[in-house]
């Protein structure tokens, strides 16, 4: 069970609740989610680089695993093992392809970053 940190003044019953001002952002830091996040953009930003490192992490499970059956199994393992590798190979290229746009992009127009 999760525990939610809510600020003293904090009135759950009341019809104009402000989420952002009133729960924490972490455990006793006292400090208001619209406090620490105070855009949108902050919170995105940090949605997207948690999805890029899961990404990655997710595609050396695939490249392990696509070893392994190489490896250890029999033919038809070894062309379901190229097939795997294969794709990881490909969504590895996406979205190195997509990190490196966004990052041209950035540069060009000479937005501070959204990563």
């Amino acid at each position: 069970m999760f525990k939610v940190y809510a600020a003293n003044p904090c009135n759950v019953q009341s019809d104009s609740l402000n989420l952002a001002d009133c729960y924490t952002a972490g455990i006793g830091s006292g400090q208001t989610v619209q406090g620490l996040y105070s855009t949108p953009t902050q919170l995105i930003n940090l949605g997207v680089n948690t999805i890029f490192a899961l990404s990655g992490l997710i595609i050396l499970v695939l490249f392990m695993y696509a070893g392994y059956l190489y490896i250890f199994d029999t033919s038809k393992g070894k062309e379901q093992a190229r097939e795997l590798l294969t794709t990881a190979l490909k969504g590895f290229i996406l979205m190195f392809s997509a990190y490196w746009i966004v990052q041209i992009v950035l540069a060009i127009t000479g937005v501070d970053s959204i990563l």
